[in-house]
């Protein structure tokens, strides 16, 4: 499988986090000290949008701007977990409203940070049947789960929405995916409240033990080396995470940050493409082969090997 054409979806108010952390009574040197860390200097943030209506303007303005966009599309699945409608779902509604034939598959998935490899992995089952060109719609508007979460959780997340086409290619993609139920509720925030509560530490040790690992791993398993890969695409949790990963594993991006979200945050299943967005003159590159890891929520974690080959890159503000 091959992504084809990648679009980020960020709300035009942005906020300053040196500033949030000010106004929450932090002194300079824990500020500049978070923000080292983290390597988040800002996040966009909806005003009053619901993630329906976000999706929907965004949508609407890619396709003004490329109208073929949505053309020959025959699965829609959307990955967030900042959904304001049980029913009907968000995959079927935006079937309707851009003329994507009904016979589509459209799912709704409720998942965070390795919801896109989810989604990918997805694709890749849907083509065995004959599927061949998939709108993958995933991230979050965090502020609707943060309102009333620590200041601390608060400034890494972001509001924004990853949109991608993907499409067969002549490579297969090898797909990875584990889950451990977070009863102990590391990471979690309830339906009726806007307060996601996250243990920092327990997430970055699950981190720094289980992605290296899983890469590792893959690796052996199918006989490659990281080297083979032209790209690594982590879910951009923070620089901190990602860093550490990177090390671990022996691998430095060279067309590219490895972390480059310092001015968007996490977006949960929403980061990779946010990533993706901001690797510069992408649509002019060959073919490249890119191992995609996302990480979080759940708990799960999970890889896929994807070819990148877009000629579509940008970021539009809705």
């Amino acid at each position: 499988m091959k992504i084809t054409k990648n679009i980020l979806l960020l709300p035009k108010n942005k906020i300053d986090i040196y500033e949030e952390l000010h106004n929450a009574g932090k002194d300079k040197l824990e500020v500049k000290k978070t923000i080292r860390n983290t390597g988040i200097k800002s996040v966009h943030k909806v005003d009053s949008q619901t993630l329906s209506d976000f999706v929907f303007e965004g949508l609407s303005n890619i396709k003004k701007d490329y109208h073929d966009f949505f053309e020959n599309v025959d699965s829609v699945i959307v990955v967030s977990q900042s959904f304001d409608h049980r029913i009907p779902s968000l995959s079927t509604r935006i079937q309707d409203k851009f003329n994507i034939p009904e016979k589509a598959f459209c799912i709704d998935i409720m998942d965070g940070c390795s919801g896109y490899i989810k989604s990918l992995g997805l694709t890749r089952m849907l083509h065995q049947i004959g599927c061949k060109k998939f709108l993958v719609i995933s991230g979050d508007l965090n502020s609707k789960m943060t309102t009333n979460s620590e200041i601390g959780t608060k400034i890494l997340f972001g509001d924004g929405i990853s949109v991608s086409i993907i499409e067969p290619d002549e490579t297969e993609s090898e797909i990875r995916l584990f889950n451990r139920g977070d009863n102990e509720n590391i990471i979690n925030c309830s339906m009726d409240s806007n307060k996601m509560n996250m243990n920092g530490f327990e997430v970055f040790r699950f981190t720094k033990n289980e992605i290296p690992r899983l890469i590792n791993n893959y690796l052996s398993e199918s006989g490659k080396s990281i080297n083979d890969f032209d790209l690594l695409a982590l879910h951009q949790a923070s620089k901190l995470v990602v860093s550490t990963i990177c090390n671990s594993v022996g691998f430095k991006n060279n067309l590219c940050q490895d972390f480059s979200c310092d001015e968007i945050g996490n977006l949960g299943a929403g980061s990779i493409g946010a990533w993706i967005s901001q690797i510069n003159d992408l649509t002019k590159m060959d073919s490249l082969k890119m191992l995609a890891v996302g990480f979080g929520s759940g708990l799960s974690w999970g890889l896929i090997s994807i070819s990148l080959d877009v000629c579509v890159n940008e970021v539009i503000y809705v």
